[in-house]
């Protein structure tokens, strides 16, 4: 690579697309050698020392795959536009791949194309299913590596690469890794990174290309009205927690009572309850208190940092709530409270006489003035909660040079569904085409959101978490000088997630050096990993085996249970997995054995909401042999319930449903425990794989399914991969031996036996003519 006049000259990179810095190629050089954790401030140019990385593993491994992986549609959207930009290979090979294109879509595009960027959910849904493998991917791009934990999807894919990949580099990238140095290990170790750079604004090579920006803090106080409205709620908290002090559980006094005080006593109560067979009333009643409790402090946090409407806003919620039949207790009793229609009142008097937030009143003068100054600035303004992104929308309206829009997620729940993937992908558009020239964005404009135009950036409120605010201070100040301003409204959570933060930020520097130096000496590869931790985990890894394989153990998994760890857990043991949309059972084992899986939490809440039975009736019907998979450490003391009704339950369940409960205590237990059962039934019985309805009447594919799945070793999916070729029974029964091996999943020993049971004669039917 070289830098001639100002831009990067070297092969499949288009000319004149990428500026040259120095320190990006030499970022570039050092990821293409081994397997690296970026850590580089916003707007400092990750994705192109990605690109520069893809360009040179596309020329050293001929006929590879790069994949660059990203949290969401917009931000995957965005890279893949970027990378066809740079890229010199045919556009159409660089393609977007999410949950919005189905599987079968995904599978088709991903073999012609030579450059995918994709959300790693989608990514993992398709190598449980074996849509496709890792074999020949020359490079994984992490954007976002921080997300790197847990049970996120970047995990599952870097254990599969290292397995499947054969010409295997990884490359990490994020400005916000957090700011301990074991947070940091953990990601590199998960994603198999085993070097890490860091550079910020005072890395000697990147200093020249650091631009300034101004940084802003405005204090504000809340008016006298607002703080008699806090006042009442307050207390209203104090009559909440006195009788739970009374029965000797700790809690502060109310003004400093937290949510997190709040749980940790619920934890407690609900552990107390649990250890009971009858539990004392006042026990249920200390719940009812929490639950109150844990609605005012929410109250309190609104009124303090997001303003009047949006507090009404979420009042009106609880309401919903209660007509819908779908509030605790707690709720209830607060509501009913003559203190809670005191401040209901008063809210809504406020708000019909103008009163709203200082943070609305300051971001009409903060806008306009640098409207004033340039009038062609783009400006973000962020905040963590949806409804006060409409009240800032709606207040800025007000102005006339103002283009705004909100920029949201998409939401299941409540009256605002907020913005599908596509929108959101569309609002970007707008911002950059100015369009819009304000945007109000919630969390999903955190991430990777470049905009290199933007002139000011706005913290509506703080943020309790590192991450976050990193991410909202990068979107300014990528090219051009920039300006954040922060509200705090003074004695409000916005004081304390502020000063909280600033603490954070001042150990993350000696957390990147300590990964820097550790790194390379905490690498574990997984067949190490597996047998270090055999004696703990008892993990077994497998290699999956390739389709048509008749000792293959296969199951039929629900789609809505493929983003949860025990389809990870399958195919780690080297189950098949095929995912369906199923109107009955989580997991099908063979025709005659349906498994539902619950989770503790979900077991409990299907019994309060009435689906358990229901759901389990329904199985018991559909299928001759029905299962219940219970999934955690314990059922009693994780919710306000009465331990003997969950008790009846499971002996409802057990005795006259006639369904036998399985315990497992994780995700890893539960997948062994199905394969077991499917391996019996399949391997062992030699059980076919198939579906059912629990309907009498069946469809037409339905049939002609069951039909061709009562061949020897033909279940659903083989049965389906059958029409899918042939089309009509007629075509299938006078194909020859060689016409089904074309099938996916039909072998030698599947297309011999077709052939020969067509071909046998029936033994009655020997006899009939003998008589004859």
């Amino acid at each position: 690579m070289s830098g001639t006049e100002s831009f990067v000259r070297t092969e499949l990179i288009k000319k004149d697309s990428i500026e040259y810095r120095k320190y990006q190629l030499n970022l570039a050089d050092i990821a293409a050698r081994k397997s690296t954790l970026i850590v580089l401030s916003t707007g400092l140019g990750k994705t192109v020392i990605a690109a520069l990385v893809a360009a040179k593993r596309l020329l050293d491994h001929e006929g590879s795959k790069i994949l660059f992986l990203a949290p969401s549609r917009p931000l995957v959207d965005q890279q893949a536009r970027f990378l066809r930009q740079v890229i010199d290979i045919e556009s159409s090979s660089i393609v977007c791949l999410t949950g919005q294109d189905s599987p079968d879509d995904r599978a088709s595009i991903w073999k012609d194309a030579q450059i995918i960027a994709m959300t790693p959910q989608a990514l993992q849904n398709d190598l449980v299913q074996r849509s496709y493998d890792l074999s020949d991917v020359s490079l994984i791009v992490y954007d976002e590596a921080h997300r790197g934990v847990g049970n996120y999807a970047y995990t599952f894919v870097a254990e599969l690469y290292e397995l499947q990949g054969d010409s295997r580099l990884s490359l990490g990238l994020t400005a916000s890794p957090g700011h301990k140095t074991e947070d940091i290990q953990t990601v590199c170790e998960n994603l198999r990174l085993e070097h890490v750079e860091v550079r910020d604004e005072t890395s000697p090579d990147v200093k020249e290309y650091v631009v300034s920006i101004d940084k802003d803090i405005r204090y504000l106080h809340l008016p006298s009205e607002v703080e008699v409205l806090r006042d009442i709620l307050y207390g209203l908290l104090e009559e909440y927690a006195r009788p739970v002090r009374n029965y000797g559980f700790s809690l502060p006094d109310s003004r400093r009572l937290s949510r997190r005080d709040i749980l940790k006593t619920q934890g407690e109560v609900r552990r107390e309850i649990g250890s009971y067979t009858k539990p004392p009333s006042h026990l249920f009643l200390l719940i009812r208190n929490l639950t109150a409790a844990m609605r005012i402090a929410y109250l309190l946090e609104f009124i303090g940092t997001q303003g009047l409407a949006p507090t009404h806003r979420y009042v009106q919620g609880m309401y919903e709530e209660v007509r819908n039949k779908k509030s605790s207790k707690g709720v209830k009793d607060l509501m009913s409270r003559s203190e809670f229609r005191q401040f209901e009142n008063l809210l809504q008097a406020l708000i019909a006489k103008g009163y709203r937030h200082p943070k609305a009143d300051a971001i009409l003068e903060i806008v306009s003035e640098q409207l004033s100054f340039d009038n062609d600035s783009r400006i973000l303004i962020f905040t963590r909660f949806r409804d006060t992104a409409a009240e800032v929308v709606e207040v800025l309206e007000q102005l006339d040079d103002v283009r705004v829009s909100r920029f949201v997620g998409q939401s299941s729940r409540g009256a605002d569904k907020g913005f599908t993937q596509k929108k959101q992908v569309a609002i970007l558009d707008g911002f950059r085409n100015n369009e819009f020239n304000v945007l109000v964005a919630t969390q999903v404009g955190e991430e990777g959101l470049d905009i290199p135009e933007c002139n000011l950036v706005v913290f509506y409120d703080c943020v309790p978490s590192i991450v976050p605010y990193i991410q909202r201070r990068g979107r300014t100040g990528r090219r051009s000088p920039g300006r954040v301003v922060i509200f705090v409204a003074k004695g409000t959570h916005d004081e304390y997630y502020h000063w909280s933060v600033l603490n954070k930020l001042k150990k993350m520097p000696d957390a990147l050096k300590e990964a820097e130096v550790n790194a390379e000496d905490s690498q574990t590869s997984l067949e190490e990993f597996a047998v270090a931790s055999s004696d703990n985990k008892k993990t077994e890894v497998r290699i999956p085996k390739s389709r048509g394989n008749e000792e293959q153990v296969r199951m039929i998994v629900d789609s809505r249970e493929l983003p949860t760890a025990v389809p990870r857990e399958l195919t780690r043991l080297g189950v098949e997995i095929s995912g369906e949309s199923l109107q009955i059972g989580d997991y099908i084992a063979s025709e005659e054995v349906g498994i539902e899986r619950k989770e503790s939490g979900d077991f409990l809440q299907s019994l309060i909401d009435g689906r358990l039975f229901s759901q389990l009736s329904s199985l018991r019907s559909a299928y001759r042999r029905a299962v219940l998979i219970i999934e955690g450490e314990q059922l009693t003391g994780q919710r306000a319930i009465n331990p003997a009704s969950i008790y009846g339950a499971l002996a409802s369940i057990a005795v006259r449903i006639q369904v036998p409960i399985i315990w497992t205590k994780n995700p890893e237990e539960t997948a062994h425990v199905l394969y077991r059962i499917a391996r019996m039934e399949q391997i062992d019985e030699t059980k076919p794989l198939r579906t059912r309805t629990g309907d009498s009447a069946s469809s037409d594919a339905e049939t002609l399914e069951y039909i061709l799945s009562g061949f020897p070793f033909v279940d659903t999916v083989t049965s389906r991969a059958i029409f899918e070729h042939f089309g009509t029974l007629d075509r299938v029964f006078n194909a020859s031996e060689e016409e089904l091996r074309q099938v996916r999943g039909v072998g030698p020993k599947i297309a011999g036996r077709i052939r020969r049971l067509l071909r046998t004669v029936h033994p009655l039917y020997k006899t009939s003519n003998d008589q004859n």
